[in-house]
């Protein structure tokens, strides 16, 4: 088909639109330069990705997407590779996202006979955490650093043992992600329960002290506060 060229409504497959009118020539550009199999691929990958994570992704996983993974390709065929610092941190806190950039990595090898690195399966998951949540990627990196230094703070405190292979451990990471997600929410859904906080105080003292010591890193990343509330609830996770 060529432009201007009228299309056969009856053999259309998929209609793909940009709502946003800032994406619209980022995505020319990106058609202009990247390799039609590639953005096909992307396409279907981030399908595959909406039935996994059953969470609506902002449009603009399709442009960068599409332009990571095309210069991520062009980038091991000149034999150029860079390690991602994070590649443990998302690992751990996204799992469902990394687990889906291995299966990028595999259909990668299998379409394109390319082999990329295995920690490029974090790089892609963190595209996908992007979308999801509608951060940008520089505020993405820094509350996963922030998760990982805390992560990192609480296992070399004496007064904790924790043990990754048990569900409470599971919970307490699933409870970190999303408090530092929820720093970055528009939406502030929290009613104080100053009852509840206070309970907490007197009675997880240590654990609610502890709280208080890994939230600084969190808030630090994030420029924001987190309440005493939810403060209690971290000591009540880390208890």
């Amino acid at each position: 088909v060529r432009q201007g060229e009228k299309i056969n409504q009856e053999r259309v497959e998929k209609v793909f639109s940009i709502t946003n009118p800032a994406n619209l020539e980022q995505m020319k550009d990106l058609l202009a330069r990247c390799p039609q199999p590639q953005i096909e691929f992307c396409t279907e990958l981030i399908q595959y990705a909406n039935q996994v994570l059953d969470h609506p992704l902002n449009e603009g996983i399709y442009l960068s997407l599409c332009d990571h993974i095309s210069f991520a390709i062009r980038r091991a065929e000149a034999g150029m590779n860079f390690a991602n610092a994070l590649h443990t941190e998302v690992r751990l806190f996204y799992p469902q996202e990394y687990n889906i950039g291995c299966h990028a990595l595999s259909e990668i090898q299998r379409r394109f006979h390319v082999s990329l690195p295995q920690d490029e399966a974090s790089s892609i998951a963190l595209h996908f955490v992007n979308a999801e949540h509608e951060m940008s990627l520089g505020i993405t990196l820094k509350v996963t650093q922030a998760l990982g230094q805390m992560v990192n703070t609480l296992e070399s405190n004496p007064d904790f043992q924790g043990d990754r292979s048990t569900i409470y451990y599971d919970e307490l990471v699933i409870h970190l992600k999303f408090l530092a997600l929820d720093l970055y929410s528009p939406r502030n859904t929290h009613q104080q329960d100053l009852a509840f906080t206070k309970l907490v105080k007197e009675a997880l003292s240590q654990e609610f002290y502890l709280a208080e010591v890994l939230t600084r890193e969190l808030e630090t990343a994030c420029g924001k506060q987190l309440s005493e509330e939810q403060k209690a609830y971290l000591a009540v996770h880390l208890h």
